[in-house]
């Protein structure tokens, strides 16, 4: 069954976008530079000439994969490309082992006809910063959102609903209701489905097409703040209940609690070596070795509740809440660049394509950054209250939620 392209990533100045079809992987990829365009279709015959390592049966991994190899399109963060080749690194389960292969692959570039430039980023285009389009529709505070295709945007409100946008029209296209309370965050999963975290404690897996609830995940205390993928397709989930939960989403089942954080933990990430970061009300960061749920690094130089993380295309990490915004060396474990021009905390943040940073305030406003001196070059004001959440589109224009119950489309 062919899925939607994978939200768009940016390394080594490439926009790549993926999608699997059931038995191939497809890789989509243009220069940001040169307007370049690449293309790669791997299929489970190649995937079983991956280099395995520490497997004592190759021949074993070798029929399974060709068996039941499915390729994943969920996680792109772990393609790290250089110029026109592709490293490819993941893991596969083999019975009760997890095993790692890498293999790189060349892509080749296509002559595409004219693109539809409604959705293609223009090589060198700067963000203007101009509104061009108000989403109304919700009657509550908009706490989410997340990138369902190149043309569809789905939104989360403190109104229990979560409404699916067209983005050329601005017209709602479809309602889920199912949660009792608000809801706070949304993740699209590699099945094509979407994950909703709530105030009722629940998490709901969604059919988009349908419109149904599939499955509900059971066992956290508190309020779901917020989502993520891990590298192996498996859910996490950060909770009020100050836990992680890992998630089978096969049989819907917490295969994994994490404990360490002492106050709400409301925000997580993903690095691209596939360790888990969490930002929490006590003040700290915590990085985790996902393999065997352990805390590894703890950050603790915010003066408040950290509520927002974006990863940098340099593998460095970005929080906030207070009204300044930290980078991290995550190696050597230190902060090495406070951006500060906020007067009230920062609640979100997101990465532009042409290397910006931008950032929405509890104060209503939106601010673009220059990471290289550290600098705020823009700041954007529409909204008349908290901005919650911010999401970068395909074109390279920029959606934000926020408490005034709209959604703004900005370029």
């Amino acid at each position: 069954m062919e899925q939607a392209w994978s939200n768009p990533l940016i390394k080594d100045n490439l926009l790549i976008k993926l999608r699997t079809t059931g038995s191939e992987l497809i890789i989509n990829a243009e220069n940001l530079s040169t307007s370049t365009k690449y293309e790669l279709t791997i299929t489970n015959e190649e995937a079983i000439t991956f280099n395995i390592i520490d497997i004592e049966d190759i021949e074993q991994l070798k029929e399974a994969l060709l068996k039941g190899f499915q390729p994943k399109c969920s996680n792109p963060q772990v393609f790290v490309t250089e110029t026109s080749t592709l490293n490819l690194t993941g893991k596969v389960s083999l019975g009760k082992k997890e095993v790692e292969f890498t293999k790189q692959f060349k892509l080749h570039e296509v002559k595409s006809k004219e693109p539809n430039q409604e959705n293609q980023v223009t090589p060198g285009k700067r963000f203007s910063g101009n509104c061009v389009k108000t989403l109304k529709g919700h009657d509550r505070e908009v706490l989410c959102l997340e990138l369902l295709s190149s043309d569809q945007l789905v939104s989360g409100s403190f109104d229990k609903s979560i409404k699916i946008w067209d983005i050329k029209s601005g017209a709602c296209v479809k309602t889920l209701k199912g949660h009792t309370k608000p809801i706070c965050c949304l993740k699209l999963l590699s099945t094509g489905e979407l994950a909703s975290g709530s105030g009722d404690n629940t998490i709901k897996i969604w059919d988009i097409q349908v419109g149904t609830c599939v499955k509900t995940l059971k066992g956290h205390t508190g309020t779901v703040r917020s989502l993520e993928l891990c590298l192996t397709d498996e859910l996490v989930s950060a909770s009020y209940d100050r836990t992680l939960r890992i998630w089978d989403l096969k049989v819907g089942a917490c295969l994994k609690t994490l404990t360490g954080h002492t106050d709400y933990i409301t925000c997580l990430k993903v690095l691209p070596n596939g360790w888990l970061v969490s930002g929490s009300n006590d003040k700290t960061i915590r990085i985790w070795e996902m393999k065997n749920g352990i805390c590894i690094k703890i950050f603790q130089e915010h003066n408040n509740s950290i509520y927002c993380l974006q990863v940098l295309n340099t593998g460095e990490l970005v929080s906030s809440l207070d009204n300044t915004i930290k980078i991290w060396d995550v190696e050597s474990d230190s902060c090495v660049k406070t951006l500060t021009g906020h007067i009230t905390n920062v609640r979100c943040l997101q990465l532009l394509f042409t290397g910006e940073l931008v950032s929405g305030s509890e104060d209503g406003t939106i601010k673009i950054w220059d990471l290289k001196t550290g600098t705020c070059v823009k700041t954007l004001k529409e909204h008349n209250t908290i901005v919650f959440d911010l999401q970068m589109l395909p074109n390279g224009d920029v959606a934000s939620s926020s408490g005034d119950q709209t959604i703004n489309i900005w370029n």
